[in-house]
């Protein structure tokens, strides 16, 4: 008897179990519906108001594609250029062409050396975006580690094992990434593009909180450079003065010089597996050294390019932004019907 009720309320349990996963799949697809339903909606007052609806888009595809650029000085070029950096050198490029497009659009009279550069060279403003790329958040992984190995924090610690690079991609900023592209708008009648080039690099490269960075990194890896050079140096004075006691040995068992480094063994394989592991280390040193001369290095030279598109940029943006202004006035037009139809008693 208990067997059976037990039996009976186990089945009751699994149609209610059903029956609530139906209606969870039945109020899904009613609110996908609602959903669809809301979006016809919107398009038939789009369709109701077309006329009105077509007149502002077609407004801002005027604009973005005719009127604005004539509002642009004639003689103006767009230049653009990619470069490599670190850090702290990014922070202070974004903070340059925060302060040339600030003043610009404020069109105030500021004084500072920055704005003076740029008003000699004619710029009148300036975008900076970085190249993300895998390889950029790899060696910025890396240099992290090699940082803090540096340092004499070891990478076999909890902090490093828990430090996983798609979490460092994640979290890395714009100023982040060594590769930056600036694009520059330049008046004609101003200096080539050779001489903003030069004279851009000149005066980041000598701002002092870049320099102070890129002589502090100098110095740290030049003095690891010595203390690599200095290794390697010693390993070969030890090889070689236990060749020489090897050589002058008299007795009959006197050691031999083992120079296989498949022998594991000996002093001698042991130094030369030590000699190429320090070599490549200065090698990697050497090559960090040489890609810090400068702060700020070109990698792609400052160069014209067009940036006139029929369909896309400012036609397609002021487009959308005539759409976006019918749609909101649609929008006011029904909820004044609404009012007016809950005032009179319809509702």
């Amino acid at each position: 008897m208990n067997t059976n009720q037990n039996s009976n309320n186990e089945e009751v349990d699994i149609i209610k179990l059903l029956n609530y996963f139906k209606n969870g799949v039945k109020s899904i697809f009613r609110r996908i519906g609602k959903m669809f339903s809301y979006i016809f909606y919107f398009i038939f007052l789009l369709r109701k108001f077309r006329i009105l609806t077509g007149s502002l888009v077609a407004l801002g595809v005027i604009y973005g594609a005719i009127i604005k650029p004539m509002l642009k000085e004639s003689d103006e070029k767009i230049y653009e250029m990619v470069v490599k950096t670190s850090p702290v050198s990014n922070i202070e490029l974004y903070a340059f062409g925060k302060e040339i497009n600030i003043q610009e659009s404020l069109n105030s009279n500021l004084d500072s050396e920055g704005i003076q550069l740029a008003k000699n060279l004619g710029i009148s403003s300036i975008s900076i975006e970085p190249i993300k790329n895998e390889d950029d958040a790899i060696n910025n992984y890396f240099e992290q580690i090699e940082v803090n190995t540096l340092r004499g924090i070891e990478t076999d610690t909890l902090f490093f094992h828990d430090f996983k690079l798609k979490d460092h991609k994640n979290k890395m900023a714009e100023t982040d990434f060594s590769l930056q592209k600036i694009r520059i708008n330049v008046n004609e009648d101003h200096k080539s593009a050779s001489e903003i080039q030069e004279s851009l690099l000149n005066y980041l490269n000598n701002l002092p909180g870049i320099k102070n960075d890129q002589q502090a990194r100098q110095l740290a890896l030049k003095n690891y450079e010595y203390e690599l050079k200095r290794t390697l140096t010693n390993i070969d004075s030890i090889m070689y003065s236990r060749a020489v006691a090897n050589k002058n040995s008299t007795s009959a068992g006197g050691e031999q010089l083992m120079v296989n480094t498949a022998s594991r063994n000996t002093v001698e394989g042991d130094l030369l597996r030590y000699t190429e592991y320090f070599t490549k280390r200065l090698y990697g040193t050497q090559k960090m050294i040489n890609s810090h001369q400068n702060a700020v290095s070109i990698i792609s030279n400052l160069r014209l390019t067009d940036e006139k598109k029929v369909f896309g940029g400012a036609t397609l943006n002021y487009g959308i932004i005539g759409l976006a202004l019918a749609s909101l006035i649609i929008l006011a037009i029904q909820f004044n019907t609404y009012l007016n139809r809950y005032e009179n008693g319809k509702i």
